[in-house]
C-alpha cells in the first residue's frame, strides 16, 4: 500500500468514526428529549390532579 492509499484509508476510517459519533450524539439527544417530555407529562398530570382536588373543595364550599 502506498502512502497516498494509506492516507485515504485513514481519512475514510476517521470519517466513518465521526459519522458514528454524530449518530450517537443524535440518539442521545432524542433520549434526553424523550426523558424531558416524560417528566413534563408527569408534572402536568400531577398539577391537573391538584387542580381537580381544589375545584372539588371549592364546589363543596359553595
Amino acid at each position: 500500500m502506498t502512502e497516498d492509499e494509506s492516507d485515504v484509508s485513514e481519512a475514510h476510517s476517521v470519517e466513518r468514526r465521526l459519522s458514528d459519533l454524530k449518530r450517537e450524539v443524535e440518539a442521545i439527544k432524542r433520549l434526553i428529549t424523550q426523558a424531558s417530555l416524560k417528566r413534563l407529562t408527569t408534572e402536568i398530570e400531577r398539577q391537573e390532579s391538584e387542580i381537580d382536588e381544589v375545584k372539588a373543595e371549592l364546589h363543596c364550599k359553595i
